[in-house]
């Protein structure tokens, strides 16, 4: 019975205890409430510059962010991707890295530059400032300058040129496609030498994409030499003795040091029928290694070579 009523006893103090404490905390949050009631609500005016301080850094810092991120992006993908494979969208991951860390290390500039140009206070108050009108003209002020920055900061992609990447990237694809095939048809043929001229349209002519025996770029005319003609007339030339033929241009084999004879040329055609290059065998050679003339045969072959060259051509073009 002792025990029963000191247990009583000690419930009720602790009742009343609580009764004390909830009674405090409801008076404090009353308080609270009532103090949020007295606020005074910012003018339009006020609202208006508090959303235009909140916009003027984030237009700063979207404006470095995007445009050190597109420049660094492109000059990965345009060097490191090319050589690595990397492909555009880790290119552009590495970019938003420096992007990053350029912000990291401009963030003191940007704000310096914000406060030398003294923009308009909007005279709010701590408890104004928590009001949930500002906090939202303050969200959707910040909100539009970093849109309005990053849109600036892409004003640079007027002067880079975007395609660059993908064309480095294409022509080391074909580069090594035709590598492959050109030193195989070599050997196919049993010939001195295989050239893949490609034309460059803009500067009519033909320049040799790959030249197996040979270093450098070999560049002609597009009607000049025995490959300019099978570029224009669009059909197989088969030539015994180069040297016997108007068409033979000699100026090549001084250059190169290089004797020609025997040539046979194909011209490479595109899906529209129009001459995109020419793929040249050279001085074939018999089973006493000596130079003969290309036969029936080999007019077979290199006409199956021209089709997997302009095949691969599309699949690496799309």
């Amino acid at each position: 019975f002792i025990l029963i009523s000191f247990a009583m006893q000690s419930l009720a103090l602790r009742s009343n205890l609580l009764g004390r404490r909830l009674g405090i905390r409801l008076k404090s949050s009353v308080a609270v409430g009532s103090k949020k009631e007295d606020v005074i609500l910012p003018t339009k005016e006020q609202l208006r510059v508090l959303a235009y301080r909140a916009a003027i850094p984030m237009v700063g810092f979207g404006f470095m962010d995007n445009l050190v991120m597109i420049t660094a992006g492109e000059a990965i993908d345009s060097t490191l991707g090319v050589a690595l494979g990397i492909s555009t969208m880790t290119a552009a991951g590495f970019g938003q890295c420096c992007s990053d860390v350029a912000g990291n290390l401009s963030g003191g500039t940007v704000d310096a530059a914000i406060t030398r140009m003294k923009l308009q206070h909007h005279g709010l108050t701590e408890d104004q400032l928590d009001l949930k009108v500002s906090r939202m003209y303050k969200l959707l002020g910040a909100c539009v300058g970093v849109v309005a920055g990053c849109l600036l900061g892409m004003s640079c992609l007027l002067f880079i040129d975007t395609d660059k990447a993908d064309r480095a990237r294409k022509a080391k694809e074909l580069q090594s496609i035709f590598q492959h095939i050109m030193t195989e048809g070599k050997s196919l043929f049993n010939a001195d030498r295989a050239t893949l001229f490609m034309l460059d349209e803009d500067k009519h002519e033909l320049w040799s994409q790959i030249a197996t025996g040979a270093k450098g770029i070999i560049k002609v005319r597009e009607d000049e030499g025995i490959a300019g003609a099978c570029l224009q007339s669009g059909e197989i030339i088969n030539i015994e003795n180069a040297s016997d033929d108007e068409r033979f241009n000699q100026e090549v084999d001084r250059k190169t040091g290089f004797t020609t004879k025997s040539v046979l040329a194909i011209p490479l055609k595109n899906e529209t029928g129009k001459c995109i290059g020419v793929i040249q065998m050279l001085n074939k050679k018999n089973e006493d290694d000596k130079v003969t003339s290309f036969g029936h045969e080999d007019e077979r072959l290199i006409t199956m070579m021209a089709n997997h060259v302009i095949s691969f051509t599309k699949i690496v073009e799309g």
